[in-house]
Formats: structure tokens, C-alpha cells, sequence
């Protein structure tokens, strides 16, 4: 993936023999304006991958996932969030603010590209689809997570503007699926150019993704269940597999794997705060381990054991003892005498430089999901045989039985 950065350039003055009063008198000049950027293709493309940037802000986080689930529990450190412990507020519940900044960059993306002329219509298009499909899955994690949500189509051009209301959540809904159409037909190839971008596989899982949504919570039924299977059946076409070893999926040194169809990007030390910090522990805390080179952690006071597998979790992963999955998802640090000291996180394992830093990409859809939205859809069909061969699949990898009871009992086992 190509790195750009922008830069605000600052002029330094040099006080030698400047008094204040001259000093003070100096008028402020700045080059950088929004004429002197938008001028050519590459500052499409330069903005986009800022774009990109804020969206991974958007996903590096377990607040509207994990923290609202019963995956964790309170690690050796802490403090959990408002949002794990249940106690959300007027007060302390979380903005939308930063979606919308989101949103009003691609707004302006799209808004601005217009103007500038490419001599490769193609890259053109590409830079359409990727903002078009990114302004359906921002507009779908808001969703989700608000409902009723105001819709900001226009890039914000001064302070005069009059609030926008929020549009009801079926309106909201009927313009993402509208963007993942307007991306698709702007997409110029078929398959992955690059999966840390979006692209046209990547645009159709999300459209499974949303028809599956819209079909179970807001009552679409079985138009959007077959549109859901569709689209999934496009994205199978795509030259994807599952991985025979389920850890190789995750591995900072396979990144973009077979398995991968859209994963947000990190580098070393590009980034702080990453995904895993909250969920790996400090070296000092483990010291005593007899695995301790085993274990995923930071020398530095990098790293906060804030939240640990839940008791929930692990019986999940302990009903086979076949099950591959276990001790790539989660590890134990153990004393000599068996004493378990913690469970940490073990799939995001990073890389070790001058210390572990953990820059595993953040993966949004990979084959096993499709997978099993596609097992989820077949059963909402009462095609409760033909889920179960699609679950088997996803199991078989993980080492575990395939599914034997009564079909009859499928649909509600494959939704669980």
C-alpha cells in the first residue's frame, strides 16, 4: 500500500536581533490552501489514504464490539470502560463527532475529484468506488449503533449551514445500499488491487454484510436474504480459501493472505494505541512465568492487561479439546507450580523489533466470515441442509466435529 503524508508546513522565525515590537508586526502567511491542493490526481489519492487513516481510528477499538459483549473480563490492570461496566451516560457516552469527520472528507473527496482531470480514467473510478463504499460502511457502523442517524451527503463548505435532523433508519439504510451500487458500477476491475482497500469483492461483502442486517433486525426477510446470498456468491468468486492453519491468518508476517478480502493496514511504530495493547500484558507483570518467552508481551509500559478472555470465552473454545483455535486466540501465562497467572490475547502477536509492537492488520472480512453469513442466510431460507455443509466447512478448519444433530434443529444452531 502506498504511504502518503501530509505535512503543515510552518514558517520559523529566526529572533536575532528582532525586537518584539517587530516580531509582533510579522504577518502570518500560509501557502498551504484548499486551491493550491486540490489540483491533480495525486492529491485525490493522497486524501483518500487519509480517509483510510480515519476509518482504522474508527476500527482500532473494542468499544462498539467487545466492550459491549460478554467476550472479556477485567484483566490484571485496568480500569475497564464505561461502556464494559454498563454505566453509559448522557455524560460519558461516546460522539459520533468522529464519523462525521470521517464522512465530511469523503464528502469532500467526492465533491472535489469533479474538478480534476485524470488522464487514466480508471484511477479515477477507483478512487470513486473506494469512497463510495467507505461512506456505505461508515454509514452502516452508525447505524448500528444509533439507528436513526442524520444523513450529510455534502461536504461542509462554511459555518452557516442549518443543522441536519436525523433520517429515519430505513432511509438511512436505503442510501447505503444506494452507495454500495454507486461503487460497484465504478469499480474498473473485478477483483483486488490492493486488500488493504476496498474493492469490488470487498464492496459486495459489505453488501452481504448490510442485507443480512437489514433483512433479520429491521424485518427485509427474504428479498434481502437472497440479495445477502447474491452478493456472497460473487465475493466466493473472487480466489479466496481458507487457511489450513487458523493462526496463519492473523500473522503480521501474512498479511493479505488468501483468506483476507479487506484488512486495515499498520506499520511499525506508525501508530500508537493499537488494538491489542488493552488486551496483552507488560512484561513486568509476567516476569515469573515459566512460558514467558511464549507469551506476547511488551517490554515497555506498552502494553495494559486491561480486559482477559471471559469465563464465557474459554468454555466456548474448552467444549473440544481439538479445537485449533483455542491456543492461537488466547494463552496462559503459568507459573513452574501450574498457577495460572493471567490469560492474555495471543492472535494479535505483533513483531518483535526493538520490542514487541503489535502491527497485525486489523482484518474487516476475510473468507470465514462470508462463510458463515452465508450458513446464517441459507438457514433464515429454511435451507437448513445446505447451512449445515457451509458450517462443517468452518469447523472442519478449527478441528472441531461437524455439526450431526437433526437438521430441524440447524437453523436456530447456525444463527447461534
Amino acid at each position: 500500500m502506498k504511504k502518503y503524508i501530509l505535512y503543515s508546513l510552518f514558517s520559523a522565525l529566526m529572533f536575532l536581533n528582532f525586537g518584539c515590537d517587530e516580531y509582533l508586526d510579522v504577518k502570518p502567511i500560509s501557502s498551504i490552501t484548499s486551491s493550491s491542493f486540490w489540483n491533480e490526481p495525486g492529491d485525490c489519492e493522497a486524501y483518500l489514504v487519509g480517509i483510510y487513516s480515519a476509518i482504522r481510528t474508527r476500527t482500532n477499538t473494542i468499544l462498539y464490539g467487545e466492550d459491549r459483549g460478554d467476550s472479556f473480563e477485567p484483566g490484571q490492570i485496568g480500569p475497564v470502560s464505561e461502556a464494559w461496566a454498563q454505566s453509559l451516560s448522557a455524560a460519558n457516552a461516546p460522539s459520533w463527532s468522529g464519523f462525521y469527520n470521517t464522512i465530511y472528507h469523503i464528502n469532500r473527496l467526492i465533491y472535489e475529484i469533479d474538478n480534476i482531470e485524470f488522464s487514466n480514467e480508471a484511477d479515477r473510478n477507483r478512487i470513486l468506488a473506494e469512497s463510495h463504499a467507505l461512506r456505505a460502511m461508515v454509514y452502516f457502523q452508525m447505524a448500528k449503533i444509533w439507528g436513526d442517524v442524520p444523513l450529510v451527503t455534502e461536504p461542509t463548505q462554511n459555518a452557516d449551514v442549518e443543522l441536519v435532523a436525523r433520517a429515519d433508519v430505513n432511509e438511512v439504510f436505503n442510501f447505503i445500499n444506494g452507495e454500495i451500487t454507486t461503487a460497484l458500477s465504478f469499480f474498473p476491475e473485478e477483483g483486488y488491487v490492493d486488500k488493504n482497500r476496498m474493492s469490488k469483492p470487498a464492496a459486495y461483502a459489505l453488501q452481504a454484510d448490510v442485507k443480512m442486517w437489514t433483512g433479520k433486525v429491521l424485518g427485509g426477510g427474504q428479498s434481502d436474504f437472497d440479495a445477502a446470498l447474491s452478493a456472497i456468491a460473487i465475493v466466493e468468486q473472487s480466489g479466496l480459501s481458507l487457511l489450513p492453519d487458523f493462526g496463519d491468518i492473523f500473522s503480521a508476517d501474512n498479511k493479505k493472505n488468501d483468506e483476507i478480502i479487506f484488512s486495515l493496514f499498520f506499520e511499525y511504530q506508525e501508530k500508537d494505541n493499537l488494538y491489542a495493547d488493552r488486551l496483552s500484558s507488560w512484561g513486568i507483570n509476567v516476569t515469573g512465568a515459566a512460558n514467558y518467552e511464549d507469551l506476547p508481551v511488551t517490554v515497555r509500559n506498552s502494553a495494559r492487561h486491561v480486559y482477559g478472555p471471559s469465563p464465557e470465552l474459554k468454555n466456548a473454545f474448552n467444549e473440544y479439546a481439538s479445537d485449533v483455535r483455542k491456543n492461537v486466540s488466547m494463552i496462559d501465562a503459568v507459573m513452574a507450580n501450574g498457577e495460572v497467572l493471567l490469560t492474555s490475547q495471543n492472535k494479535f502477536r505483533g513483531t518483535v523489533y526493538d520490542d514487541r509492537y503489535f502491527d497485525n492488520d486489523l482484518i474487516v472480512y476475510r473468507y470465514a466470515d462470508i462463510i458463515l453469513l452465508k450458513a446464517e442466510a441459507l438457514a433464515a431460507t429454511n435451507m437448513v441442509n445446505e447451512a449445515i455443509n457451509e458450517l462443517n466447512k468452518v469447523k472442519q478448519r478449527a478441528g472441531v466435529p461437524v455439526y450431526s444433530g437433526s437438521p430441524k434443529n440447524g437453523k436456530r444452531v447456525v444463527i447461534l
